[in-house]
């Protein structure tokens, strides 16, 4: 795969001319299509400009000292463009923000960690990535609370060390401490990429430290206990039918989570299938958008007569509608989330079923069933729209749909 590299020229902005009747020469990088442009602090007429940037027309018909000026004024430009160059050369990975940060050292001054949080909040929320937008801030208020001033220097292996130790003093679980800690490993990954903070004093490594990991407790059902889920008695319409049919669309639509349940629209519904692209995965992995395929069992197919809308609305079911904005649908999506694990909790203690039983768990069984059933992991991880393993997408993607259709058989030997 080729990568994408940027350059830089200078240009003459002859778009619109300053007071003086000058036009000011400009830094103007080019990367992926997109252009920004930085300023030399350089303003020439037109013909000035040709005259720099040609050594024949810089000397002929153009007096001593005005050849001098010329020459102070390419010295100056030339000196931006080889700088420019120099740092595109050496950033591991372009980002216009890195560029900048490296171009103007006077920046770096000024920013510290909460300042990144912040920039790094904003642009999530203006992706639409609110519910990571939310887990860096309240990362950030958290380490605010220990420490109102957090400069670059400040995170060393003791300072994470404390913070770990006054968290868990506060009640904390370690899994709100991994929770804390992870955003604010990113942010020292991006300082490191835009110059802000050093690799040697990197503090995340297996010899300095370690973000606690709670222990995993088991959240998959047997088949046993998701049939008795599947045989529960609910009145039709009400909240616990409607718990229990999303709870169970989860689980057999590859475990698919509300998110993604609520942003189906009717034309992911293809025939027989349902094809959609993880919101997860359009967040955070813009080069490898696998779409996943779904075979509508005809369990599947019963909820979703039972509970789609009509299709003039758009969204499959009415978690969400059209013309609501990101906020107002992410807190819907939350309520209806609430919503479904308050009553699937309320069914699976009627039926006696000893452990939590949430949203996750439809996705956790869904790919336990499976692998208990023998399906191998690749299928399993491809049904779930992850990228982790190290198997190629060609690959992941190569699995015929007959495929599909016995795994959604697997899922009903209750």
């Amino acid at each position: 795969m080729q990568i994408l590299k940027a350059n830089a020229i200078l240009v003459h902005d002859t778009r619109r001319a300053k007071k003086n009747g000058l036009y000011p020469i400009k830094l103007r990088v080019t990367f992926n299509r997109e252009q920004q442009y930085y300023p030399t602090k350089v303003d020439l007429t037109k013909d000035d400009f040709s005259r720099i940037m040609n050594s024949d027309k810089l000397v002929n018909g153009v007096s001593i000292q005005s050849r001098r000026e010329l020459k102070e004024c390419k010295i100056k430009t030339d000196a931006v463009l080889v700088k420019a160059i120099h740092i595109l050369d050496k950033l591991h990975e372009f980002s216009f923000d890195s560029f900048e940060a490296a171009m103007f050292s006077k920046v770096i001054k000024n920013k510290d960690v909460y300042s990144i949080y912040t920039r790094v909040i904003e642009k999530l929320n203006l992706n639409g990535n609110l519910g990571t937008a939310s887990n860096y801030q309240c990362s950030r208020n958290s380490l605010m609370h220990y420490k109102a001033r957090l400069d670059f220097k400040d995170v060393t292996v003791d300072f994470l060390r404390g913070y770990e130790e006054w968290l868990l003093n506060e009640g904390k679980s370690i899994s709100t401490v991994g929770i804390y800690l992870r955003p604010l490993r990113a942010i020292l990954n991006l300082a490191i990429e835009e110059g802000y903070f050093t690799k040697d004093k990197y503090p995340f490594t297996k010899r300095r430290y370690q973000i606690p990991a709670s222990k995993n407790t088991k959240k998959a059902l047997t088949q046993e206990e998701v049939g008795r889920i599947y045989h529960f008695k609910a009145e039709i319409g009400s909240w616990w039918q409607r718990a229990k049919d999303m709870w169970l669309f989860s689980y057999f639509a590859n475990g698919m989570n509300v998110k993604d349940i609520a942003l189906l629209k009717h034309k992911n519904v293809e025939g027989d299938f349902i094809r959609f692209i993880r919101a997860k995965t359009k967040n955070t992995s813009r080069t490898a958008m696998n779409e996943i395929s779904i075979y509508i069992s005809n369990d599947l197919r019963k909820i979703i007569d039972a509970w789609k809308t009509n299709e003039a609305t758009g969204y499959l079911f009415s978690v969400i509608t059209e013309g609501q904005n990101l906020n107002r649908q992410r807190s819907l999506i939350t309520q209806f989330t609430k919503m479904v694990n308050t009553y699937i909790g309320r069914i699976a203690r009627e039926l006696k079923i000893e452990k939590p039983v949430t949203t996750y768990t439809a996705r956790h069984s869904f790919a336990t069933v499976l692998k208990r059933s023998g399906v191998s992991t690749e299928i399993i991880s491809e049904s779930l729209g992850h990228n982790s393993l190290k198997t190629t997408s060609s690959y992941l993607a190569s699995f015929e749909e007959n495929t599909k259709i016995e795994i959604s058989k697997l899922l009903v030997k209750f």
